[in-house]
Parts: structure tokens; sequence; C-alpha cells
């Protein structure tokens, strides 16, 4: 039986097919280190959403467009805390996670033959989500010895008449590199001079270090008609699983989303958006705890995982600038990336994902979280120094 030929080049997610193997092993009783524990759901998103499920409203779709609560309290957020103004009835779409929210703008926007470039390495769905629509991925490396930041100049080389799209993802997946409002200013030149619309992947904004600022695209001068914002409460609120994200964007994108939506999920949970209203208008994220709080925590987290690392003979790792990520190199040892992953998660019982999953020049590093309190990290990170010390010794 023929398949469709978009399927030719795209396969499963290797990170959610590891943590499915890492829930299975525990299951049998295995105690696997994955750096991914996290304080509880918020107690206000848990009660908003059982009010909402114990009444009528909650059997029924919402919206489409989303709750208009919940739109208004997205549009007050993208005002306060991203410094840009966003229509609730116009520029939002909430949307089951930032990721089918992504999706549906990319079909929204491209064509069979259009191009969107994207870093490499960058996030695992971002190439195939791409080719979904017909459309072709064009690679822009990232250089590890230069803090993977590519450059202007670099993105340019790569613009031809059918570039229609820049992605971008900031703070980055897997890196953890934030962008500079420099660097910003100078993508936005870009987008101006070439006329081209600017996706801005924003899941891990409030994850940002050694007092850095976080900036959204949308926010500087002229970006707003031309950037296409994802956000989520899947991080620092500890909802993944609830699956609602946003995006906002100029109305005409927001429209044209509108109508594919509609026909591919009708509109997200009705009781979920609910939680979601009540964590967002509060400020108040996974374990109970405000924001700031809970990016001090993790900014102690980050410093044990990146020390950790860093102790480790053959292993050298970037300070991450945001997000939750550790970007280790690893290819003093001569393995794949996909090798090493295996080899931790059977010898250490450590997961971590092949930096090959999120692009070529990925290879060579793996990605670690660093979700976890510090005592378990340090734990981690002492089982992984003592599987590798056995592969120096076998040489």
């Amino acid at each position: 039986m023929k398949f469709a030929d978009r399927m030719a080049n795209i396969t499963s997610s290797q990170s959610l097919a590891i943590i499915a193997e890492v829930k299975e092993l525990r299951r049998t009783g295995v105690d696997v280190v994955d750096f991914g524990q996290q304080g509880h759901t918020p107690t206000i998103a848990r009660e908003a959403a059982a009010v909402v499920m114990n009444d009528s409203e909650g059997s029924f779709y919402s919206n489409s467009r989303g709750l208009p609560g919940l739109r208004q309290t997205i549009a007050d957020k993208l005002l306060t805390e991203n410094g840009f103004a966003a229509d609730p009835d116009t520029n939002i779409i909430v949307t089951v996670g930032a990721k089918q929210g992504v999706l549906t703008a990319l079909l929204a926007l491209l064509d069979r033959g259009d191009e969107v470039l994207l870093d490499d390495p960058g996030w695992i769905s971002f190439a195939p989500m791409i080719q979904i629509t017909g459309a072709t991925p064009v690679i822009v490396p990232l250089a590890e010895e230069h803090g993977f930041r590519s450059t202007v100049e670099s993105f340019r080389q790569q613009i031809t008449p059918k570039t229609r799209l820049l992605i971008l993802c900031n703070p980055h997946n897997p890196t953890g590199r934030c962008l500079s409002k420099d660097e910003l200013m100078e993508i936005a030149e870009l987008a101006h001079e070439f006329d081209l619309r600017v996706l801005m992947d924003e899941a891990y904004e409030h994850f940002v270090y050694d007092n850095r600022k976080f900036i959204s695209m949308a926010s500087l001068p002229g970006m707003a008609e031309r950037t296409i914002t994802a956000q989520t409460v899947s991080k620092i609120y500890n909802m993944a699983g609830w699956r609602v994200g946003w995006i906002a964007a100029s109305a005409d994108v927001i429209n044209q989303m509108l109508s594919i939506h509609t026909h591919l999920v009708t509109c997200p949970t009705t009781f979920a958006q609910a939680g979601v209203q009540a964590a967002i208008a509060a400020g108040i994220g996974e374990g109970d705890l405000a924001l700031g709080d809970i990016v001090s925590n993790y900014e102690d987290q980050r410093n044990a995982m990146i020390s950790g690392l860093n102790s480790i003979e053959g292993v050298s790792c970037f300070m991450s600038e945001g997000a939750f990520f550790a970007f280790p190199n690893i290819s003093k040892f001569g393995m794949s990336s996909i090798d090493m992953s295996r080899y931790l998660l059977d010898q250490a019982r450590v997961a971590t994902i092949p930096g090959s999953a999120f692009g070529e020049a990925g290879e060579g590093h793996l990605r670690v979280v660093f979700k976890s309190g510090v005592a378990e990290i340090e734990r981690g990170t002492r089982r992984i120094a003592n599987a590798l010390s056995k592969l120096d010794a076998a040489g």
C-alpha cells in the first residue's frame, strides 16, 4: 500500500520515544535518572479546571479561538510581560499546545516549493512540520565555538526568491542560547529587507539567567505584523499534558489559521483552558511558586548541571543562557550521539537525547535537561562520570 510522499523523510520524535522508554523502565522498577522532575501543576489551575469540568460549560466546545477570558488574560500577559499589544478577538488563537499552533501557522503560510530558514541544531519538530506542508527546510548551522550563534550574514546567504519564513526558538532548544536585543534587531532588519515573516517559538521565554532580559521579537519596531509568536504553559507551569498554547499574530494570519484550526481540532479542551487562565492570571507556576522563584531555582540547577558535566574528563559544555537544557559535547569519546545516549541509558541508567536528533550539526552532543533539584542532578552526573570513565579505561 502506498503512503503519501511527504512521509518519506518524516519519523517519530526521538525525544518522545525516549520519554516513553524511561516510563516503561520505571514501571518495571528500574531507577532511571532523567533530570526531569518538576513541581506539581499549580493548585489554582487544577481547582479552576475542576470547577468548569463539573459545570455543564466544561462539556461543550469553547469558541474555536479559545475561551474569551483566556484570550484576554493572554493579551494582558503579552502587553505586560512581552511588550506588545494583541487584540484578544483578532490577534490570538488558543491551540492544542504550541506545537499544534506552529503546524497550523505553517499550513496557513507555506506552499509546496517554498523555503523556510531554520537553525541546526534546532527543535526536533520544525523540519518535519515544514516537510508536512510541502515546503523545504533550509538549514543554517550553528557553531559551538561561536556560542551556538548564527550571524545575519549566514541567514542572508541562504535566502532565495523562494524563501518565505524564518523560524527561531528563543531561548533555544536544544542549546540554551538566548538572543540579545541587538541580535533580534539584526534579524528584524533582515526580515524587512527581504519581506519575510518570522515565526518565534518562545516556549522557554521565562527561563533566562545571569540577569538577562528576555525580549520578544514582536515587541521590536515594525515586527508585530511580521511575527508569529508561539507560547505555551507547558514549561514553567508544568502543564505540558494539558496541551494548551497560543499563537499571537496579525489578524490576517490568525484568520487563515482559524480556518484550518476549526477543521483540525475545533478547540482545546474547555476545562483545561479555564485552568490555564487561572494560572497565568495568578502568575503562579510549578510547585505553587512565583515565576521568579522558579527561575532562580533553575539557575541553581543549571549551575550544578554545567559544573558537573564540565568536571567529567572528555566532556565540555556550553553555559546555557536560557531554557532548561545543557548540550554537552561528547565527541572525544568517538561514539555517535545515538550510541552514547543508548550507552548511558543502558549502563548508567541516565536518560539523554542524542544531539543528532536536532540536526546534523547536533552530532557529537547530547541534550540533557536540568528540571530536577540539585541533589538529583549531582546523583545523575556522578552516574554519567562513572560510565564514561569505563569508556576511557576501555580505550
